[in-house]
């Protein structure tokens, strides 16, 4: 979740009642029809097993209860949404060597004594859908038991959670440390089903610049988190290739710089300490990191994260939960044996029905890696027709929030991390978190406030006419 979600929305659906009777079932011929058309459509993946795409899914946000019809825009994922998406996420990839789901599984304003049976029921749900593979989880700002943000420390909610996903994550002794690790923090190593590669989970969302850490019992989360990840970065093994997996990316928040500040100040997602020091663990070239995944923005894009020490790709995963005027989606990658993304596909719920949206080779990307993005960044600002692809393929088919009139601030934000290198890069002058137009504006209005409150105290302060 991006500081966007600060604006009036529509609130989500009324929660499920963990005490009312449960949501039913779809009816099992459904499940069979479905079961079977994955199974022609995915033979030629089943074949060759090994090749087989990987599937990235990312706030779901959750809301449990009855449902007719999937979530409209403006609303989180209902039971129905979350149904129709894990059979199409089956009928694409109907066995995914892995599934990354890159954290916010609960819907907004869920009831904090419904965070633990929800996620419990999202881990049943998922593991029926997917009994083979072998699944990574982060947590979200959302995912909390004592408000947004909140993510708590240790304590019974995350030992629940780590309980109910150790089976996923630790399928086939992957993450052998999963369930004492993600407790504590939210962090952990996993291996992937590939030869020397590794993935290491952060909980990020200490990080951000709306953190509270009010949560009983909590430490000093950020500063221990993050040493803990780059502790867990230290401890790879020469040669050995690792992913990245967190929340929130770090960088600057596009739209909420664009829409809600209008560029009267930049908003980042995380505090500068907090970026910087993910930053230089993840582009140490002893940590060999060769991409970072995140989630939140609710949209399909892509980031590069670099500094003095190196540079690394991140992919930024499109969200479930349509609240914010996407089209529902999920994505399906390409993985190559040297772990580079070949290929990311988009899948997005359009008019009621699930397309293939598009992919990373519609945008003439042939790898991701940094290289073809530094590419790509060309193209895309010399080409409007390229940029509008991108658009829709941004937003998952939904309303567009990259437009001709802003695209820039949205380009700016690929590669230029830091609230200064952002402000250089859009034209906005300035420094900081606020930009000259914003200080112009605060200096105009500090100095209408003073001119009125003068006012205010001559009038007062003024000998009063004496009547005879």
């Amino acid at each position: 979740m991006t500081l966007r979600k600060t604006r009036a929305a529509k609130p989500p659906d009324p929660p499920f009642k963990i005490g009312a009777a449960k949501p039913p079932d779809p009816p099992r011929w459904r499940v069979a029809a479905l079961v079977f058309a994955a199974s022609l459509a995915g033979a030629p993946a089943a074949a060759r097993a090994a090749q087989a795409p990987w599937l990235a899914i990312s706030d779901v946000h959750y809301g449990p209860g009855p449902s007719r019809r999937p979530s409209r825009f403006g609303k989180d994922t209902n039971f129905s949404l979350l149904l129709t998406m894990l059979a199409e996420a089956r009928l694409v990839d109907p066995n995914p060597p892995v599934v990354l789901l890159s954290g916010d599984f609960l819907a907004h304003g869920l009831p904090d004594r419904d965070a633990t049976p929800t996620f419990v029921e999202l881990a049943r749900r998922f593991n029926e859908t997917f009994p083979h593979a072998q699944f990574l989880i982060t947590l979200g700002n959302n995912d909390s038991n004592c408000g947004d943000y909140q993510v708590p420390i240790d304590g019974p909610f995350l030992a629940a959670i780590a309980n109910a996903w150790e089976p996923l994550v630790n399928r086939r002794g992957a993450a052998p440390d999963f369930a004492k690790r993600f407790a504590h923090d939210g962090g952990y190593v996993a291996r992937l089903p590939l030869p020397g590669l590794r993935v290491v989970v952060a909980n990020d969302v200490v990080g951000s610049l709306r953190y509270g850490n009010s949560c009983a019992g909590q430490v000093d989360a950020p500063a221990e988190v993050i040493a803990g990840f780059r502790r867990d970065l230290d401890a790879g093994k020469a040669g050995e290739r690792t992913w990245v997996l967190f929340h929130i990316p770090p960088g600057i928040d596009a739209y909420s710089t664009t829409y809600l500040a209008h560029h009267l100040g930049i908003l980042p997602f995380l505090k500068p300490s907090a970026r910087e020091s993910l930053d230089a663990a993840i582009t140490d070239p002893r940590h060999g990191v060769t991409l970072a995944i995140a989630g939140h923005t609710h949209k399909f894009g892509f980031r590069i994260d670099s500094n003095g020490n190196g540079h690394v790709p991140m992919l930024l995963v499109p969200s479930v939960s349509p609240i914010f005027n996407n089209g529902p989606s999920f994505l399906t990658l390409d993985v190559a044996s040297d772990a580079t993304l070949n290929d990311a596909t988009e899948w997005s719920y359009v008019h009621r029905k699930w397309l293939r949206l598009g992919d990373l080779r519609a945008l003439g990307v042939a790898r991701f890696t940094v290289p073809e993005l530094e590419a790509l960044q060309g193209r895309l600002a010399r080409d409007p027709a390229l940029r509008a692809t991108f658009s829709r393929l941004y937003s998952g088919g939904g309303p567009p929030e990259i437009k001709p009139s802003n695209w820039r601030s949205y380009w700016c934000a690929v590669d230029n991390l830091s609230s200064t290198a952002y402000e250089r890069c859009t034209g906005q002058g300035g420094f900081s978190i606020i930009t000259e137009r914003g200080l112009l504006l605060a200096g105009f209005v500090a100095a209408l406030l003073a001119g009125l409150a003068g006012l205010f105290f001559f009038l007062r302060l003024r000998p009063k006419a004496v009547r005879p």
